[in-house]
């Protein structure tokens, strides 16, 4: 591919069960919303496995500056952390790797891994990944209370996929294909996609990652997904691990069983696929 068919094909519209929706604001009695589209690093992830090929690009994270943030519970305002993203993708014409960066503050709820996540999407924003979702007007949902906020419901998404095609097919001319979506406006980990075509070779998927205190210190607990089982699995690892977040394949991955009265798995090796 030339350097224009590159940005073209990571430019291009995502089919609509690949778009992820959020409420951003509610009316005053908290039963509708504006949902916004957004592409998850998942995604994101596959775009560029099938665009350039998994060994032609790259993150980088680094912690950025502290901000305060308030802390609604404790009345009072809390340093809250945030994560830069360094994005690399190789050109072969100019053969040289060629990095943008962009940040995200950590997120209220698993923090560093949101962070990790917000920067990462926004990062693949300045390689024209998603970009166009920006442009896009939000829909007005039905929603329903979840925590301590509100989310859209299940009956919704069926509309929002139709509102969503409609707009990509006005702004680019055609829809692209792919395979509805479930009721609950989710699907299930699938295999990536490498630039020929076949399944990207990984042992598990990253389902979730949480940063835990243990009695010995720090570490996590991760559920990983095993894509020739069609099963998940948890298991834990000593220290803070940022590379693992949310969507990203792992290979050579060893993993320990203890058995006892409670058995666990604990993840002594890895490699990140891509």
């Amino acid at each position: 591919m030339t350097q224009e068919e590159i940005m073209q094909a990571l430019a291009a519209p995502f089919a609509a069960k690949d778009v992820e929706w959020r409420v951003q604001n509610t009316n005053k009695e908290h039963t509708r919303g504006m949902a916004v589209p957004y592409i998850d690093s998942r995604a994101i992830q596959n775009r560029l496995d099938a665009v350039v090929g998994i060994y032609n690009w790259k993150p980088e994270y680094r912690p950025w500056h502290q901000v305060e943030k308030a802390d609604k519970d404790r009345q009072q305002r809390a340093a809250n952390a945030s994560q830069l993203c360094g994005l690399s993708i190789y050109c072969a014409e100019r053969q040289e790797w060629i990095q943008k960066w962009d940040a995200a503050e950590n997120s209220d709820i698993e923090p560093v891994k949101g962070g990790i996540s917000d920067s990462f999407k926004r990062a693949a924003v300045l390689w024209n990944v998603g970009r166009y979702l920006y442009d896009l007007e939000p829909v007005w949902v039905d929603v329903e209370p979840r925590g301590r906020s509100y989310a859209i419901k299940p009956s919704e998404y069926a509309r929002l996929d139709r509102e969503y095609e409609a707009a990509v097919k006005k702004r680019f001319g055609a829809v692209p294909s792919g395979t509805p979506r479930s009721a609950s406006g989710r699907e299930a980990p699938h295999t990536a996609p490498t630039q020929s075509g076949a399944a990207m070779s990984f042992d598990y998927a990253v389902k979730s990652a949480q940063v835990k205190t243990f009695a010995s210190g720090k570490g996590m607990v991760v559920v990983l997904h095993d894509p020739k089982k069609a099963r998940n699995l948890t298991a834990y690892l000593y220290g803070e691990h940022p590379e693992l977040a949310e969507g990203v394949c792992l290979r050579k991955v060893r993993l320990s069983r203890h058995e006892g009265p409670n058995p666990f798995n604990t993840l002594d090796s890895f490699q990140v696929a891509a």
